[in-house]
């Protein structure tokens, strides 16, 4: 099946807004065992619109056009779709009718300009947008069905998982002549993309009918899986011994598949133990807390937190005593493990998180340059470990990372794992 990208918007060319579609999308096609031959931008100006639709359709099979179906004067993807069809545009009575349901439920007042968002090419198949006013629209051009979404991510990614996927799904499933197909991601956290590609690779040849292929999120890396087969049930047997060859090597790294957030597994965890933690963070800023809180449900493990950043404000919530901040530093193994014992006794937590360290781009030493934090973990029974990081790049990487180095040590203690 040969599929192209078309996203539309002079946002997009001028770098004040970045695709996010094409990638995620791709993400959704991998399963599928498709890819898109060619990802195309395109500014807001119709003829530029009109020959890259052309250009496109009279080369693929399916073409996926995001953007452009908005209310204003720079909206122009419904009419250049109709221009190139050679039909008429014409209101779609439902479409309307929802629109103007939304805007009477959220209270607004319609303009006049709401309503061009209900004017679909003739002839097309109109799908209702779950998450906005602009209705999903598929027309046939030539051998190419086109399907036109709006640009926004949150309702492109609603209408992609409506509409588009079930789509390619069924024309897959269409074909005598398909390859099955399998396919899971295994997610680590701070394991280098080099150190997970040579864990992995004598796994190449022992699975010839299994695509191996990586992706950073940092900091996490995912390994991508795509098992191959002369039937679901050949695809699927694949998948999972090449999957059980792969937890085996990559061990602890291993923190989830798929969809698995890392910060959600890590809440799951705290919640299976029955135990709660504290946080007492000085140069994360609130990050640490943050993503833990983001899960739905972390009050049920999540006993409260304090941003430390000030010796006095250490003292004050976590109770570090002056005496040990004037006598080991305040970046040091002593003040991160006080941090986490004294915001666990403060909380009336099981678990204490410190962490304390020079995020930049100045304040460090010589002895401990800016990059260095010190993290520690106290556990329920008063044990108290401390890990010491040197995280290079500027300040927001630092306490990306160093909140991620804190989140793992975390990760380790509620398995009990050897720290």
């Amino acid at each position: 099946m040969r599929l192209e990208l078309l996203c539309t918007g002079d946002e997009l060319l001028d770098g004040s807004v970045p695709d996010t579609n094409g990638p995620w999308f791709m993400e959704q096609l991998a399963p599928l065992g498709l890819r898109p031959m060619a990802v195309t931008l395109v500014g807001d100006r119709r003829e530029e619109i009109a020959r890259a639709v052309r250009e496109a359709a009279g080369r693929s099979d399916v073409l996926l056009v995001s953007g452009g179906l908005g209310p204003t004067l720079d909206d122009l993807t419904a009419e250049v779709a109709a221009d190139v069809a050679g039909v008429p545009l014409e209101e779609h009575g439902p479409t309307w009718a929802s629109i103007q349901a939304r805007f009477a439920e959220r209270g607004l007042a319609l303009s006049p300009n709401n309503r061009k968002q209900a004017l679909v090419p003739a002839g097309a198949a109109v799908y209702e947008n779950p998450a906005g006013t602009a209705p999903c629209f598929v027309l046939r051009l030539g051998r190419c069905t086109c399907f036109f979404v709006a640009g926004v991510p949150r309702e492109y990614q609603a209408l992609v998982h409506a509409v588009v996927l079930p789509a390619l799904r069924a024309r897959l499933q269409a074909d005598d002549a398909r390859v099955f197909r399998a396919a899971r991601v295994l997610k680590t956290v701070l394991l280098p993309e080099s150190h997970l590609d040579a864990r992995i690779r004598p796994l190449v040849s022992q699975h010839p009918h299994v695509r191996f292929g990586t992706r950073t999120r940092a900091p996490e890396n995912h390994l991508k899986l795509l098992a191959e087969g002369a039937s679901q049930a050949e695809a699927d047997a694949r998948l999972a011994a090449v999957e059980r060859d792969c937890r085996t090597l990559l061990g602890e790294w291993l923190f989830g598949t798929d969809d698995d957030r890392y910060e959600a597994v890590l809440v799951s965890s705290l919640r299976a133990a029955r135990r709660t933690v504290a946080v007492a963070e000085s140069c994360t800023g609130g990050r640490v807390a943050a993503q833990l809180t983001s899960v739905p449900g972390a009050s049920d493990v999540f006993a409260g937190g304090a941003v430390a950043y000030t010796e006095a404000a250490k003292q004050r919530f976590a109770g570090v005593p002056a005496e040990l901040m004037a006598r080991a530093g305040v970046v040091s193994p002593e003040v991160a493990s006080a941090l986490a014992s004294g915001i666990r006794d403060a909380c009336g937590a099981d678990f204490g998180l410190g962490v304390t360290g020079f995020a930049g781009p100045g304040g460090g030493t010589a002895e401990q340059p800016v990059g260095t934090v010190f993290l520690a973990v106290a556990a329920p029974g008063g044990q108290v470990s401390v890990r010491r990081v040197h995280l290079p790049g500027d300040r927001e990487r630092v306490q990306r990372l160093a909140t991620a180095h804190a989140l793992e040590l975390l990760r380790h203690a509620v398995a009990g794992e050897r720290l």
